[in-house]
């Protein structure tokens, strides 16, 4: 017996995030028209594949058998049918990528990518600040802040907040005065062009403002965290960029204080999506809410 495909696809999807609303949502549809699909393939199963409640849905002992099943099934037919039927030179997918997110947050996350699309080659070009002409001449931009275009759609993809961060080493050099929040004490690192900066971290915490003295600019924050990991200074920086760095120990927070980021990395695609693209966008979006949930 073959169970009807599109249950199976609103099945995975639900399965996969754990939430009717979140498979709405991704296949584009309303949450009535995922468990009116659900509920025609427990049918056709004859068993509960979701115990129900106000929280969400649960999978049953017997959903958590065919998932993976159901999941391998429709990534199989996804990969074959993109092999045999897509464009011939569909194989390489060009983006455009910031050298930090690039750095810290993509290069650690592609193994788990080509493993779901050996077929697919990717071409990256490095750069610090978002093209003029988004998706020119790439498939793709993953870039540090926006900029609008009819021709192409952009989506902001996590929700960062600025971090004060340096060395063990420095901390512990510097425990004094950070505990003091005197930070017109300390040597500092700084990353040109960003628009939000030491006052308004000093204010949104309450902190007096008393500014570190800047030892070293730098173009990039890639470059920046290299330098505070040598020990040179203090650096205030976007989550993203230093969440590996602070996950292995390399670096510390200097202070436990946040602002939330007005500036932001976004995801710009053309509107009309190529089959590799919407491939690369749904493996994305997927990694950022596994980032959420963690």
């Amino acid at each position: 017996m073959l169970p009807p495909l599109r249950a199976l696809v609103a099945f995975e999807s639900v399965a996969r995030l754990g939430s009717i609303g979140a498979a709405a949502r991704e296949l584009c549809v309303t949450q009535a028209a995922v468990s009116q699909q659900l509920k025609s393939l427990e049918a056709f199963l004859g068993t509960t594949l979701f115990e129900r409640s106000q929280k969400g849905v649960k999978l049953t002992s017997a959903a958590q058998q065919y998932q993976p099943i159901v999941s391998g099934s429709l990534t199989h037919l996804k990969l074959q049918t993109q092999t045999l039927f897509g464009e011939k030179e569909s194989d390489v997918l060009s983006l455009r990528v910031n050298h930090t997110l690039c750095h810290n947050w993509l290069l650690p996350r592609l193994p788990h990518f080509y493993h779901k699309y050996p077929f697919i080659r990717l071409d990256i070009q490095l750069v610090d600040w978002p093209s003029t002409t988004p998706c020119q001449n790439v498939d793709i931009e993953l870039t540090n802040g926006k900029v609008d275009s009819e021709d192409c759609h952009s989506e902001r993809l996590f929700q960062e907040h600025w971090q004060l961060v340096c060395s063990p080493e420095f901390k512990q050099h510097y425990q004094h005065q950070l505990d003091a929040k005197d930070f017109s004490q300390l040597p500092a690192v700084q990353v040109k062009g960003y628009q939000e900066n030491w006052l308004q971290w000093l204010s949104h915490n309450q902190f007096d403002v008393t500014l570190p003295k800047v030892q070293l600019e730098i173009s990039n924050s890639l470059h920046a965290l290299e330098a505070v990991k040598q020990g040179i200074g203090v650096l205030l920086v976007r989550s993203l960029a230093v969440s590996e760095l602070l996950k292995n120990g390399d670096l510390v927070l200097a202070v436990d204080a946040l602002m939330p980021a007005e500036s932001s990395h976004y995801l710009i695609t053309k509107n009309n999506r190529s089959a590799k693209v919407n491939f690369f966008c749904d493996w994305l979006h997927h990694q950022t809410e596994d980032d959420e949930r963690a």
